[in-house]
């Protein structure tokens, strides 16, 4: 019997999903520092369907990555808050 086939269906499930989610951040990470976002910043949406994920689980991602929101509309970035 090989050893992946003593692996748990769940421990595979959650490799996958280990797997996925540092893909999820990686790629916010790329577009958050692409040169064409406005300001530095990107909207909630955008981030989302590049992801290709939630609401909720963008914004859990986004914020394990250091992002941060802006305080005046549906954005985030990677950039410091001014005046801090």
């Amino acid at each position: 019997m090989r050893s992946v086939d003593k692996v748990k269906p769940w421990t595979m499930q959650m490799v996958w999903k280990t797997i996925n989610e540092w893909n999820q951040k990686r790629k916010l990470h790329q577009m958050l520092r692409d040169p064409r976002a406005k300001r530095g910043f990107r909207s909630t949406g955008q981030l989302e369907t590049g992801i290709g994920a939630d609401r909720v689980t963008t914004e859990r991602l986004l914020l394990a990555i250091g992002a941060r929101k802006s305080r005046d509309a549906e954005e985030w970035t990677l950039r410091a808050a001014e005046g801090v």
